[in-house]
């Protein structure tokens, strides 16, 4: 993920109050599976982004959406249609998996109202993020797969990965991705959606954004640049110039790759020998069938 981008709302454009685009993978959220998007704090955290645009389930028959951790659904309830989570755990559990040699007493453990108990920072992950609402019950016990602790909720599954730093170390599974490929393999709904027609003017919109926003002088800085039409849709075949201006003055002009399937094109570059707390700005130019648009980046150099 992008430094600069923080939360889901930094990395989608609007159309509407009621439908975002996705650069990073180019898909659309729309409507109702929009407000459950955003009824938490961090959508990345808790879905991932969209793999797929909304579409009707064969087999449900119901609208459906899938994202990297999750899958949303309509269904109709008393007040209306909503959007809410499909039981991805449930469904994908299976239950020969190895059990954990742990403890289930004590403290740092709480059985659910099933019996199942959730320990040490599973436990504590599942009380941070408002687990019973959006995690649901436990429906395993701490089981071992792939040499890693795991555990299965109702819609999501926690990993432990201990060699990550401290905070970061329980990890949602990319359940959405996991169901998807194993039960719907279709993988033309993981296409990016269409750009706008061939001869339409497309307004192109530019951003730039740098994957260290701090960086050593002598590393390698990551510069992604986005190109999107007037409705937010990637443009693909963009070109595309990067013009570095470092604090002196002086200039460097790189040419990119043209823009792909999602609007994306990118640049490596080495960080020149600056004093830190200097700043280097970017400009990248693009032009799209006759059109010209440019926007603007920098990263400052630090220890």
């Amino acid at each position: 993920m992008l430094m600069s981008l923080t939360t889901i709302q930094g990395s989608v454009s609007a159309q509407g109050s009621d439908s975002v685009f996705v650069p990073e993978t180019g898909h659309w959220i729309r409507g109702e599976f929009l407000t459950l998007y955003n009824s938490v704090s961090d959508p990345l955290l808790y879905f991932g982004y969209p793999i797929t645009d909304d579409f009707v389930d064969s087999v449900t028959n119901h609208s459906v959406q899938y994202f990297q951790k999750a899958r949303f659904e309509i269904v109709k309830t008393d007040s209306g249609e909503k959007a809410e989570l499909s039981p991805l755990g449930s469904l994908l559990h299976e239950d020969n998996s190895q059990l954990a040699n742990i403890s289930e007493d004590g403290p740092t453990c709480r059985k659910f109202s099933n019996g199942i108990p959730v320990c040490y920072a599973f436990l504590q992950f599942y009380d941070a993020y408002n687990g019973a609402s959006f995690f649901g019950q436990p429906v395993s016990k701490l089981e071992v797969i792939d040499n890693r602790y795991v555990q299965y909720f109702e819609y999501a599954r926690m990993e432990w990965w201990p060699e990550r730093t401290t905070g970061e170390r329980v990890v949602l599974s990319d359940l959405g991705q996991l169901y998807f490929d194993k039960v719907v393999a279709n993988p033309d709904l993981l296409k990016p959606s269409k750009t706008a027609a061939q001869g339409e003017m497309a307004h192109p919109i530019v951003n730039v954004f740098v994957h260290q926003a701090l960086i050593g002088a002598g590393e390698t800085q990551v510069v992604d640049i986005i190109v999107q039409n007037q409705y937010y849709q990637p443009i693909q075949g963009a070109q595309v110039g990067v013009t570095e201006t470092l604090p002196d003055g002086s200039t460097q002009f790189y040419r990119l790759i043209e823009t792909n399937e999602i609007g994306l094109s990118q640049l490596s570059l080495n960080v020149p020998n600056l004093e830190k707390k200097a700043v280097v700005r970017l400009k990248a130019d693009v032009t799209i069938n006759g059109e010209e648009a440019a926007g603007n980046g920098w990263f400052r150099i630090w220890w």
